[in-house]
């Protein structure tokens, strides 16, 4: 199986001149300029201190080509895979794949928000066809959160408990809404946010791709990113233990890399017991051109 998703992996770096991040702990770091500003990058997986296997994948793709580039921006995923006999592995890598490559296609819709979306439904499509063709992958599924930046504006679309944050001068904001049984019972009055913290059923999912054969997903506009600014993306395995003004205050004080790996060994540290998967993208003001 880690030979699949190694393919699975290679086929994504072999479509654009990008990079990927699967569950290794090396991690994926990029650099580059998008709309006139310095884009500082990083991306990592970790396995945690209880788990086997790493269920989780993550993509970090920017085309090569100035065109495409400019259509598409900048594009983030993490998925966050569920389901026994490595079930969970492939269903991630499957969605990432997925992902990436509906959004770039060239016959991708025309609006960002509109293509990144669908990009979504398509991967759901996808993990579901794979578990149909595989009775060993039966009701696999997978998290998935995408951000893309592109021509100013940033774009969010989700389905599960995977996070995107935008921070701030030391604040989070969580830009996605967990597809959660808790969050139903805390909208609804019946429990309390720190109820929620400790409640049995924190885990269980409403949605997630793979597990039915049409899912519905809107593309959501975030804040226009600002020299500054940072976005997050991470697995349950970060902020079920590190909360939004945490992680905000480590990308304040830190480049990507260093604020990537300092989660990582804080939400070891505290919990572990899940993989920990972390994505940080940066925002700088490009520099002057000397005269």
């Amino acid at each position: 199986m880690g030979q699949w998703r190694t393919r699975v992996a290679g086929a994504v770096q072999d479509s654009w001149p990008s990079q990927f991040s699967g569950s290794g702990r090396a991690g994926t770091r990029l650099r580059t300029i998008l709309s006139g500003n310095r884009v500082d990058a990083f991306l990592a997986s970790d396995i945690g201190c209880v788990r086997d296997s790493n269920q989780d994948s993550m993509a970090l793709v920017v085309p090569g080509e100035a065109t495409l580039r400019q259509r598409r921006g900048l594009l983030a995923v993490v998925a966050d895979g569920m389901g026994g006999h490595n079930g969970g592995e492939v269903a991630s890598a499957v969605a990432v794949e997925a992902i990436c490559r509906s959004y770039f296609a060239a016959a991708a819709a025309d609006d960002p928000a509109e293509a990144l979306a669908l990009a979504l439904r398509e991967a759901n499509a996808a993990v579901f066809r794979a578990a149909e063709a595989d009775s060993r992958l039966t009701g696999m599924g997978t998290t998935a959160s995408a951000l893309a930046l592109v021509a100013d504006h940033a774009l969010v679309a989700h389905v599960g408990d995977s996070r995107v944050y935008h921070c701030r001068g030391g604040r989070g904001r969580q830009l996605t809404t967990d597809d959660s049984l808790i969050v139903e019972l805390i909208n609804n009055g019946m429990i309390s946010a720190e109820q929620a913290r400790y409640h049995p059923a924190r885990n269980v999912l409403l949605r997630s791709l793979g597990t039915q054969a049409k899912l519905w997903v809107i593309a959501q506009p975030g804040a226009s990113p600002e020299p500054g600014d940072s976005f997050v993306l991470c697995s349950d395995g970060l902020w079920d233990s590190v909360d939004a003004d945490e992680i905000a205050q480590f990308v304040a004080t830190m480049v990507p890399e260093e604020a990537v790996r300092r989660l990582i060994a804080l939400a070891r540290a505290r919990d572990g017991s899940d993989n920990i998967s972390v994505g940080v993208i940066t925002i700088r003001a490009a520099q002057p051109v000397p005269a």
